[in-house]
């Protein structure tokens, strides 16, 4: 909900992280906390009107290059021969010369097809539309902010109007409004009203986009034709298909997944916030309380309708008549195909969550000595209504606590916080549900110190803070911890009686441990705030957090001790992070015409697994512990094997098949002369950048505006895994990647560092590890957004804009921000917009 906010309704944006800060949010804040304050009216302020449309023009980043059907085939063939040479058997190419060349010079598409797929489903661009009206303003006595936004957005899939009845394309109507009302009662008492809700209407192909792209970039070019053409009486498409070559069953036909269904998906999210705030300085000055209750829905149905399509072959006795024509003969083949409309229904679990909240506040200035002091108390609610939902399902999360704060600064030199959270959670057993989180902070602004006046017109501020504190996480890996359960219709392992029955029996699917307790974090953070010739400003934060009491399940227990894989859960797992964020701005006012500004920055953070119950005896580079959450885990590569004198000198490859020259090479890290999954240890970086780093800038000339903005990302890695062509551990069919194509291990290139391994009609396990061999950097730094803009007059001003422009990466087989895998997911979006802004 908070990623569809219209940026105008935005007043302002915080991410707060030390202890101290994130203590008045209670469990809420252990992870950290991110604040975002929609705007506001002020008081006799005349109504201003705000008007944006833009159109938008939107398009993949990045999209992975498939090998084209004669490509396909000529690389099937060479697989074909390296599995005979493997075997000592004779080679017979799959693929002849003849249909090759056939194929290459289109001599029928039916016969001799070459698809590509992921035209036929996806477009090049597509255009999206936004529209957002907000007026802001107030009276003596009222104030209100009103915002309305209405976005039409396309997706890439294509139409096939030509194939089905149905309607498959892909638009999503989204309705945003936002509604902040304020009114003074009293001079002393004050109400506020804040409504948000978000409309979405999704419609698109009844198969999920990310499998569409998937079947595009996998299904192979020259199994079977798209589409046959039709004969007298049909009253339906018939889409092409063929009997997969080992495992049985038809084939994926991207086409037909795309045309035979559509999706209907209705989202409603609602959130009222009404708030009181009194002014209590009668009683004493600088004292208010405040009252809280806050109100979140979220709905969602959705409607398919489809038709089962009908699928044909194309039988191997088609001829040629006299006129160069050719003749072929087809065949139903799978399920029968059904013509007439399917439907179904549904609605996903209704969340209503409410909130309570009660504070006092105390603010007053005696002299030079400031001190301040707030009390909280808090209470939420969050329930589901599930379909079929068991007890876990329906009964309510629930959370309570007290939290406080006191400051103190003196003379605006001198600052100590303290603050504290009691935080409750319905998660734990009674005697563990309640948990005491203090923090300490203190900061010194040495620069309004006398002895720095002589620096302070080359340092205009100079401040050093620190601060110390615990925060809690009730959010464990599994709810009610606690609580052992038991199945009583699970099947037993005798068969007894003259039935020879196979009665139920207790079986027990989760150990409780009647000691769970709260995850703690300890959080030391040190920042120095620096401002330089009034136009440089910079922040430094250095952070450690030692996490304890991490919920996880045993993994030192015998298998004899006869949990199975039940294995109980326990707090033992624990997690240090430690690292630096690092802000500078910089402001240059040259004239009343020209302003530059530049920002950038710099955040590190690692961590580091110190405890999660390993076995005593696991081996040093076996073990998990010194190395990131994220880590991944594999063997070492060494590179291909280049000839058998190579392999008969190496430790035995186990790893569940054959292997000769071409194949992959692997390490032995325990010294037992094989190589098994015993000697995967972790390789690369984690998953998740160490390095997330940022800079841009912002210019003004008279009346043209121009901003940039760059995102980068370090320390990390992706681990390619699936892409093996023509086949997978399951099935066949599949096409190749071009990248593969361009650099593989051939007799004709026998280099131990070829980017992928001796080609195979069948699946190697050997080449399937999750090893060095396939891990890549995922390295990035991208143009995230650039604008420039024209202002007319104080009413209109036209801008164009993009994001995700430019990206440079070392890895270039797809964008680096879908990760690992395969590749072969919906890719992120590069978008260039024109609009126009109107304001009075």
């Amino acid at each position: 909900m908070l990623n569809n906010i219209p940026p105008e309704s935005i007043e302002s944006f915080s991410v707060l992280k030390d202890a101290t800060a994130t203590s008045l949010y209670g469990s809420r804040g252990a992870n950290g906390v991110i604040l975002v304050n929609t705007k506001l009216g002020n008081l006799s302020e005349k109504m201003k009107v705000n008007i944006r449309f833009d159109n938008t023009v939107s398009m993949p980043t990045r999209v992975q290059d498939i090998a084209d059907g004669v490509t396909y085939m000529q690389m099937f063939n060479e697989a074909s021969y390296n599995d005979a040479q493997a075997a000592g058997t004779t080679y017979t190419a799959p693929f002849s010369d003849d249909k090759i060349e056939k194929t290459r010079t289109h001599a029928n598409p039916y016969i001799f097809p070459d698809n590509d797929w992921y035209s036929m489903l996806f477009k090049d661009y597509t255009m999206n539309q936004n529209l957002d009206i907000n007026m802001r303003g107030g009276s003596k006595f009222l104030t209100y902010y009103l915002n309305a936004g209405i976005y039409y957005e396309n997706g890439i899939v294509k139409k096939p109007t030509d194939l089905s009845a149905l309607d498959v394309s892909l638009r999503t109507r989204k309705y945003f409004f936002q509604s902040n009302v304020t009114a003074n009662l009293t001079r002393t008492t004050k109400v506020g009203l804040n409504m948000n809700t978000q409309l979405f209407y999704y419609h698109g192909p009844k198969e999920s986009i990310s499998n569409l792209f998937y079947y595009t970039m996998r299904v192979n070019p020259v199994a079977f034709p798209a589409v046959l053409p039709s004969e007298p009486g049909d009253t339906y498409t018939r889409y092409g298909n063929s009997t997969k070559q080992g495992v049985g069953g038809i084939q994926t036909n991207p086409l037909a997944r795309l045309s035979t269904g559509y999706t209907e998906r209705n989202y409603v999210y609602s959130t009222t916030a009404f708030n009181v705030e009194q002014d209590l300085s009668m009683i004493t000055p600088g004292l208010k309380a405040s009252g809280l209750a806050s109100f979140y829905n979220y709905s969602f149905n959705w409607l398919d309708h489809w038709t089962v399509p009908f699928y044909y072959r194309i039988l191997d006795d088609y001829t040629v008549d006299e006129n160069g024509q050719y003749q072929f003969n087809t065949e139903s083949i799978g399920d029968a195909g059904e013509p007439y409309l399917k439907s179904n229904s549904g609605r996903d679990p209704t969340t209503s969550v409410w909130s309570l909240q009660a504070k006092i506040d105390y603010a007053r200035k005696f002299g030079k000595h400031d001190v301040g002091a707030t009390f909280v108390y808090h209470m939420k609610e969050t329930k589901q209504v599930k379909d079929g939902g068991d007890e876990y399902d329906l009964l309510p999360y629930r959370e309570q606590g007290l939290a406080g704060r006191a400051t103190y600064n003196y003379d605006m030199r001198y600052f100590l916080e303290l603050t504290f959270g009691y935080n409750g959670s319905e998660n734990f057993r009674k005697g563990h549900r309640f948990g005491f989180f203090p923090a300490v902070a203190a900061g010194w602004t040495l620069s309004h110190e006398k002895f720095f006046k002589p620096l302070k017109p080359y340092i205009n501020n100079l401040k050093i803070r620190g601060s110390y504190g615990v925060v809690g996480n009730d959010a464990l890996s599994a709810r009610f911890p606690y609580v052992t359960t038991v199945d009583m219709s699970t099947g037993g392992a005798w068969w007894f009686g003259d039935a020879y029955s196979n009665p139920s029996v207790p079986s027990i699917t989760n150990y409780g441990n009647v000691d769970a307790s709260w995850e703690k974090s300890y959080k030391t953070n040190i920042g120095v705030d620096l401002s330089l010739f009034h136009h440089l400003d910079f922040t430094i934060d250095f952070f450690h957090e030692k996490r304890d009491g991490i919920f996880m399940q045993r993994q030192s227990i015998l298998s004899v001790a006869g949990f199975g894989g039940k294995l109980p859960w326990a707090n033992i797992g624990a997690v240090k992070n430690r690292g630096f964020d690092m802000r500078a701005n910089y402001t240059q006012v040259f004239n009343k015409d020209f302003t530059v500004r530049v920002n950038g920055t710099f955040t590190y953070a690692h961590n580091e697994i110190t405890a999660c119950d390993e076995p005593t005896n696991v081996a040093d580079y076996y073990s998990r512990i010194g190395h990131p959450i994220n880590s991944i885990r594999g063997l070492v590569a060494e590179g291909l094997f280049t000839s058998q004198e190579e392999i008969d000198n190496s430790p035995k490859q186990e790893l569940g098949s054959s292997y000769t020259v071409g194949n992959i090479k692997y390490k032995d890290l325990n010294g037992d002369n094989k190589i098994d999954l015993n000697d995967v240890t972790t390789i690369g970086n984690p998953t998740i950048p160490e390095i997330i780093y940022g800079f841009g800038t912002t210019v003004t000339f008279k009346k043209w505006d121009f901003s940039c903005f760059f995102q980068g990302a370090a320390k990390v890695s992706l681990l390619m895994s699936g892409i093996q062509p023509f086949v997978d551990n399951t099935s066949d069919g599949y096409g190749i990647a071009q990248f593969i194509v361009d650099d593989h291990w051939s007799e004709t290139n026998n280099r131990a560092d070829a980017a992928y391994p001796r080609l195979s009609t069948s699946y190697v396990n050997n080449d399937s590890q999750a090893s060095s061999f396939y891990l890549r950097s995922g390295n990035y730094l991208r143009l995230k957004t650039a604008e420039v803009g024209y202002t007319f007059n104080k009413w209109i001003r036209a801008y164009v804009s993009g994001s995700n422009l430019l990206t440079f990466s070392p890895f270039k087989h797809w964008d680096p921000e879908l990760g690992g895998g395969t590749g072969l997911k919906y890719p992120l979006q590069r978008t260039v917009k024109v609009g126009i802004q109107f304001h009075y």
